[in-house]
């Protein structure tokens, strides 16, 4: 595990978005995170009456994500279409952790655990390929301690501090989005796990330092950086969070990613956005 036990962290990727005395702000949010930033965004949620956020994260909205991830039977699985070292590498992270086969006991036990093939199909068989990708990379990230979520924290400060919670999208909005992710780009992504625990590191120390230039070129190779989820999201986010954001005393929390097109339409408009310090 490349990371200490999670601890509280001050929260660095926010921005102020005024216009005349009107002042509201915008956070990129990071959907897994290895440290809490519960604190400071309680700090920064208690400046606004209102909160917005890109979806429901309720537990039966949840539920209706895994059932749209389902795949129709009798079409081939993502599984079908990654070479032998792929799947072995996805393998062992959904196997249990077990003792080395140093021993002709040890040895004998492997024989006779479940074949790599059937513990993966009961992973990922079935489903549509981008839920088999999330379900793999966040199993990737949760089994090496990044258990918080900025969304989620942000949604229970809000709730706790007696905020108006409003959510940009429906669930069946994100997930006609996530079904336009090609497919190509999930399975090339897949194939280098190799480099996925030097790409969270990078990724975990230039989002704490809320250096937000850098991480858009380090998620470039990203699957959900596509057209689906980026360019054709952003003008919808944007348009359905101005209303609160022209009356002020609001914050809209959306995936990091869309922090820079959702700030270029922001000074288009005609206000200005600066970073700020929660």
């Amino acid at each position: 595990m490349f990371f200490q036990k999670s601890r509280e962290k001050e929260f660095r990727m926010a921005w102020q978005v005024r216009a005349g005395q009107k002042t509201a702000f915008l956070a990129g949010t990071a959907h897994f995170f290895p440290y809490s930033f519960k604190k400071s965004l309680t700090r920064l949620i208690g400046r606004v009456g209102t909160v917005l956020l890109e979806g429901p994260l309720d537990e039966s909205n949840m539920e209706l994500v895994r059932e749209y991830g389902l795949e129709e039977r009798g079409r081939p699985s993502v599984i079908e279409n990654l070479d032998r070292a792929t799947l072995a590498r996805i393998n062992r992270e959904f196997e249990a952790d077990a003792p080395a086969a140093d021993s002709s006991f040890l040895a004998f036990l492997e024989v006779l655990r479940p074949r790599k093939e059937a513990v993966l199909a009961s992973e990922l068989a079935g489903l549509k390929p981008w839920l088999a990708f999330f379900k793999t990379w966040t199993h990737f990230l949760r089994k090496r301690g990044w258990v918080y979520s900025v969304d989620m924290e942000a949604y229970e400060a809000a709730r706790e501090l007696g905020k108006k919670v409003r959510f940009l999208e429906t669930i069946e909005e994100q997930v006609h989005a996530m079904e336009g992710i090609p497919v190509e780009r999930i399975l090339s992504f897949l194939k280098k796990m190799d480099t996925w625990e030097r790409y969270a590191e990078i990724h975990s120390r230039r989002y704490l330092a809320g250096d937000y230039d850098s991480i858009l070129k380090i998620v470039s190779e990203y699957p959900t950086r596509c057209e689906s989820i980026i360019d054709r999201r952003d003008p919808v986010l944007f348009e359905r969070m101005k209303p609160y954001i022209e009356a002020g005393d609001a914050i809209a929390f959306v995936g990091t990613t869309h922090i820079a097109g959702i700030k270029k339409m922001l000074e288009k408009t005609g206000y200005e956005v600066s970073k700020y310090d929660a």
